[in-house]
């Protein structure tokens, strides 16, 4: 007998699931992973750029690039590593592996008259300066290998300045340039002169000599003063200069400063302050020093005396 009741029976629904579909890869993550590439490929160069070059090479960067300056309190030069005289940057070279510092004298004097044998006179201005600061660069290299051959790092500084390359010579605790309260050299000074003059034959650019005292005063101010002392040690480096075969017609001014331009001001008895300053001219700078005072000093001589005598008395 078939029951009344009617069956009951379970519906099963099935339901597929979508299947998501995710959104499209764009290029972000390239720019992203060249960027990460391009870092690092930046951070291996420097690496490998500071493991290539010496220490004082690396300070000398670091100074360039603060535009740090031997006469404004920070001392900017490619001579120092220790023991700074009026700045704690001051860039000196030590010593290197104990090799003879003296081998690449020869071949940076030959780089500097290479350097001015490729001037000519359709050079233009940017050209002409390029190569200016050029020479400079390679003329301080030079002498600081000869610095570093006497082991007189202490002694001299220099720096790059827009009117040139600025050596400065100055005593130290250990040794003096000139005998005290006199303009006469000591044996020293006398042979790093000697040895830095045929440097200077390599570039055709003047130079700028001139004498600093310390604070020193003379009992008799009217026989003798700091001016004549400045002045005649500046002649007196000059002279030793020119005997060390330096050409005669290379300076064009010779100055006396006395003791107006202390380096160390807050203490002015101190051996840094009795110094020998040599400016090594760019092209420009050395013309305009002409242009004020003309070649032969007609550009004030001339017109002043015209005018004397168009207006006697």
């Amino acid at each position: 007998m078939r029951s009344s009741k009617k069956q009951a029976h379970t519906t099963i629904i099935k339901r597929s699931a979508r299947r998501e579909h995710h959104a499209h890869h764009g290029g972000a993550w390239k720019v992203a992973f060249a960027d990460f590439t391009l870092a690092m490929m930046a951070l291996f160069m420097v690496l490998w750029i500071m493991s290539s070059v010496t220490e004082e090479e690396r300070k000398e960067v670091v100074a360039r690039l603060t535009g740090e300056s031997i006469f404004d309190g920070q001392v900017m030069s490619p001579l120092s590593s220790g023991g700074a005289v009026n700045g704690p940057n001051m860039i000196m070279p030590g010593k290197q592996g104990g090799a003879d510092p003296t081998q690449n004298i020869e071949k940076k004097l030959q780089q500097l008259g290479e350097l001015d044998k490729v001037k000519n006179n359709s050079e233009s201005l940017t050209e002409v300066n390029k190569r200016s600061q050029q020479e400079m660069i390679e003329l301080s290299r030079v002498i600081m290998e000869i610095t570093r051959a006497y082991d007189a790092q202490s002694n001299l500084q220099m720096e790059i300045v827009p009117q040139g390359l600025r050596i400065l010579i100055q005593d130290d605790q250990k040794r003096e340039m000139f005998q005290r309260s006199s303009a006469l050299l000591t044996p020293f000074f006398q042979r790093l002169l000697t040895q830095l003059a045929p440097v200077f034959n390599k570039i055709d650019n003047k130079m700028i000599l001139t004498g600093h005292t310390d604070a020193s005063r003379y009992r008799d101010q009217r026989l003798y003063n700091n001016w004549n002392l400045s002045g005649d040690r500046a002649l007196a480096a000059r002279i030793a200069l020119e005997q060390g075969g330096m050409a005669a017609d290379k300076v064009i001014q010779v100055n006396a400063m006395a003791d107006k331009m202390l380096l160390r001001p807050e203490e002015p008895l101190s051996a840094a302050n009795r110094r020998i300053e040599i400016m090594v001219l760019t092209h420009a700078a050395a013309d305009s020093l002409y242009q004020f005072f003309g070649q032969h000093g007609e550009n004030v001589v001339k017109p002043l005396a015209e005018q004397l005598d168009k207006h006697p008395r």
